[in-house]
């Protein structure tokens, strides 16, 4: 049986929490998990081993607690909830972390997989408190992982791929390779302009391009539809005998806040086209050289059947 978050939640919502008490969770894993409040009105997630668990550090959204229980001498683990508005991410959470460590064989085994997901929330739920990308970042983040996937399929040296995935390390431009630099944009299959967001995207002395991404959310039915995990997983696939290079995609995803979420298979896109504009010299763009020093900071957007003479073939 899969657990959802409804599940879940049903789970709780059938408990008096003035009451306490715990409810186990109907799942086939190698550690016990229950569901119930430890103290007035905050979700508690909790597992049971017979291993001993190291100790945790709590977080802004989470207090983590362990302890040893004297009636049978076995572990807990208990993660409650110090968000109320954090509810629905939350059962999400614990779906995710139960799910994630399911798989294991051993109570060690599955303990190391609890304890890596939760510290990949905990910084998660640090930085968006819904837990989840927004839709403006996830179809941003498509676009650049369209790009990255055509970059590695040319690619000799996957690692050094990955590593000019500059944005993911918060750098000006998106790319960064020996040719020069890309700054990516994912727009819809309408949208006649672009949004440059600050002074520095397109502020480099050397030549670059500017790639524009037009993706539409479509219905799953629609003919060569994917999801944020079906691109992910791609370049999983495309780096399985890269491990460096693997380790290094993950950890870049993750500076973008992306955890692999069942939420992320739902949503489906259409990628109709990617278009180049070189950005040199005489490419119409505003910079910190170019406008007076009392303006510090700057967004504006580009008609993009302007730009037709820099754009590439």
């Amino acid at each position: 049986m899969k657990i959802t978050p409804e599940v879940l939640e049903k789970q709780w919502s059938s408990i008096n929490y003035k009451d306490g008490g715990f409810l186990q969770v109907d799942v086939s894993h190698s550690l016990e998990w229950h569901v119930g409040y430890l103290s007035i009105s905050q979700r508690t997630l909790l597992l049971v081993s017979d291993s001993e668990i190291e100790q945790i550090d709590s977080s802004k959204s989470m207090s983590v607690s362990r302890r040893r229980r004297e009636t049978d001498n076995r572990w807990t683990l208990s993660f409650e909830l110090l968000r109320n508005e954090q509810q629905g991410v939350f059962a999400i959470l614990c779906c995710d972390i139960i799910e994630h460590s399911r798989l294991a064989t051993n109570d060690i085994e599955a303990l190391k997989l609890v304890i890596k997901r939760y510290k990949q929330w905990s910084k998660l739920l640090e930085t968006q408190r819904s837990g989840l990308m927004s839709e403006q970042s996830r179809k941003g983040l498509v676009g650049e992982l369209l790009f990255l996937e055509n970059r590695l399929a040319l690619s000799d040296v996957p690692l050094a791929t990955i590593q000019g995935w500059a944005g993911a390390d918060n750098a000006d431009q998106d790319f960064v390779y020996p040719e020069g630099w890309f700054e990516v944009k994912s727009i819809g299959l309408s949208v006649t302009s672009v949004t440059i967001s600050s002074l520095e995207q397109l502020d480099c002395d050397d030549v670059g391009t500017l790639v524009i991404q037009r993706i539409e959310i479509v219905s799953p039915e629609k003919s060569d539809a994917f999801s944020l995990n079906d691109v992910v997983y791609r370049i999983y696939s495309a780096l399985t005998d890269e491990p460096d290079a693997l380790d290094l995609f993950r950890t870049k995803l993750s500076s973008y806040g992306y955890i692999d979420l069942y939420e992320y298979s739902e949503q489906k896109y259409y990628h109709a086209e990617t278009v180049s504009y070189c950005v040199d010299h005489s490419f119409p763009r505003l910079t910190s050289k170019g406008i007076p020093r009392q303006i510090v900071s700057a967004n504006y957007e580009l008609s993009l059947p302007a730009l037709a003479e820099w754009r590439k073939d």
